[in-house]
């Protein structure tokens, strides 16, 4: 063999081993180019996978979302069509003026009738409270009425004030407290008596029952406080604080053809007569389609818990000897005839009788 040939021999195999080389390094950068692609394509598909979830997640919490809304739209219809077919209410507020002069006991007996839950040991002086007792919800059709009885307390020296929301106010109803003795008294006290027929003379009491008050004030109520102050029976402590209290009766009795005018004796501390406040301004006041059938039970209630007071036969707890009588004939009160109390505004005709027979039929307003 020639020396040529070898060369070329040599030649050729130089040349396939450098292609071979060649291919190798190709063939290997191919196979990582492969497996780059392999692992590129693998995260691809895990995040494809990944996403799928995401989204099938993302479905379920927007299709439970949906659901939960179209359950509230469902709720708010059923809402909407119970309220359509219950009746709208209406508030209708009645206000009841409270006055008299200092430390009469004003808010107490206020707050006895208007809202007995109070702690009266809580009480301090005041100028002017408002509070709120609901008296019935009448239901007429389609529409339920809340009446609501609105008391206004004016404090004892701001009498003029009050006088002057009658002025300018619509009142339904006056309540004027007097008592028989001051702040921790343990008798009737004369000059304290004559200070409130003062302050309540005929002269004063015209600007309370002016043109307004008398066109909207259904009832104007005198309640003489603190009547445990007195001693004798039931009947004869109401008989002397009537007498006492004379000369103011009489004033306000002439305005007896134009409004209701009640008498009461009692006593806000220990409850007496005050729950009757509460039905006499209910049986003035409240039209009759106002009443309910807890009203109605109620005010049997306070009826039935009451009888006219009794005076005692002879021989019984007479009256104390001399103060009661002191007191009567120096405010020119009224003597007792035949036993019986020749006052005005009895409070006889809003109480059942003794023998049991039913309280009389209340004045349509």
């Amino acid at each position: 063999m020639s020396l040529l040939v070898i060369i070329v021999i040599a030649a050729v195999a130089a040349s396939l081993a450098i292609v071979l080389v060649l291919v190798g390094m190709r063939s290997s950068r191919l196979a990582e180019e492969l497996g780059e692609a392999r692992r590129r394509l693998e995260a691809l598909q895990g995040e494809h996978r990944a996403l799928a979830a995401k989204l099938a997640t993302t479905h379920e919490e927007d299709r439970k979302k949906i659901g939960w809304l179209d359950h509230q739209e469902q709720e708010i219809n059923w809402l909407r069509d119970e309220l359509e077919k219950r009746p709208k209410i209406v508030r209708k507020t009645y206000k009841i003026l409270t006055l008299g002069v200092k430390a009469t006991g004003k808010t107490s007996l206020t707050l006895k009738w208007a809202n007995p839950l109070i702690d009266l040991g809580s009480l301090e002086g005041t100028k002017i409270e408002r509070y709120e007792r609901t008296v019935s919800q009448a239901v007429h059709k389609d529409t339920m009425t809340e009446h609501v009885f609105e008391v206004h307390d004016w404090g004892g020296e701001h009498i003029v004030d009050a006088q002057q929301e009658l002025i300018v106010e619509e009142i339904h109803g006056l309540l004027v407290v007097v008592d028989l003795g001051g702040k921790d008294a343990k008798q009737a006290e004369p000059a304290r008596i004559q200070e409130q027929l003062q302050e309540f003379q005929a002269q004063a009491l015209k600007y309370f029952f002016g043109p307004k008050t008398v066109a909207s004030c259904k009832t104007v109520v005198l309640f003489i406080n603190k009547s445990d102050l007195l001693s004798g029976t039931p009947a004869q402590v109401e008989e002397q604080a009537k007498q006492i209290y004379a000369p103011l009766i009489d004033n306000l009795m002439k305005y007896c053809t134009q409004i209701d005018v009640r008498v009461f004796v009692g006593s806000a501390s220990y409850g007496h007569s005050t729950h009757l406040l509460f039905s006499h301004f209910v049986e003035r006041i409240l039209p009759k389609s106002a009443y309910d059938p807890q009203l109605l039970q109620r005010m049997k209630t306070d009826f039935a818990a009451t009888r006219v007071p009794q005076l005692a036969p002879p021989s019984s707890s007479a009256l104390p000897p001399a103060t009661p009588t002191a007191l009567i004939m120096e405010f020119g009160g009224k003597p007792v005839v035949n036993g019986a109390s020749a006052g005005l505004g009895d409070t006889a005709p809003l109480m059942a009788s003794a023998g049991g027979t039913s309280p009389r039929t209340p004045r349509k307003v």
